[in-house]
C-alpha cells in the first residue's frame, strides 16, 4: 500500500473522453486530474477566488509517468505541500490507483502568489495558510510573517 498519510486524497473519475486511442489515460490528463483535485480541495475548504486580491500562477510542473491508467475507472489524486515559502508553495503529488497499490504518475508543481493589481509576487495571506493546514507535509511549516 502507498503511504497517503501526509496531505489529502481526492477521488477522480476517468471518462471515455480522457482516454487516448489505445484506451489509456491521455498523458495530458494527469496534470488536469491534479489541477482539478487541487481546485476541489480549495473550493471545499471555503477558499474563494478573488483575482483582484491575488492570483496563484504555475511557475513549474514536473511529472513522471510510471504505469498507465487503462479504461474507465477511478483514481485517487494524493497531494501535499513539500515546501512553503513567503510567496510560493511547492506541491508534491501522485496519481494512484483507487486501491492505493499502483503509482500511475507523480511529480511536483510550484505556484507563486501574485498581487492582483501589480502581478508581482506577494506574500500568501494568513487566511490561505489556515485553510492549507491539512496539506502541510510533516516537517513543513508556514513561513513566519
Amino acid at each position: 500500500m502507498i503511504d497517503t498519510s501526509a496531505g489529502v486524497l481526492v477521488r477522480k473519475r476517468i471518462y471515455l473522453d480522457d482516454l487516448d486511442g489505445f484506451g489509456m489515460l491521455h498523458h495530458a490528463r494527469y496534470a488536469l486530474l491534479f489541477d482539478n483535485a487541487v481546485i476541489d480541495f480549495w473550493a471545499d475548504a471555503g477558499w474563494e477566488l478573488d483575482p483582484s486580491r491575488s492570483v496563484f500562477v504555475i511557475r513549474e510542473l514536473t511529472m513522471t509517468y510510471h504505469q498507465p491508467v487503462v479504461g474507465l475507472s477511478e483514481v485517487d489524486v494524493h497531494f501535499w505541500v513539500d515546501r512553503a515559502g513567503r510567496t510560493s508553495v511547492t506541491y508534491g503529488f501522485q496519481v494512484i490507483s483507487a486501491d492505493h497499490t499502483v503509482v500511475h504518475a507523480d511529480g511536483h508543481r510550484v505556484v507563486v502568489n501574485l498581487d492582483g493589481k501589480t502581478l508581482r509576487p506577494a506574500p500568501i495571506g494568513d487566511d490561505v495558510w489556515e485553510l492549507a493546514a491539512p496539506l502541510l507535509a510533516p516537517g513543513v511549516e508556514r513561513p513566519a510573517a
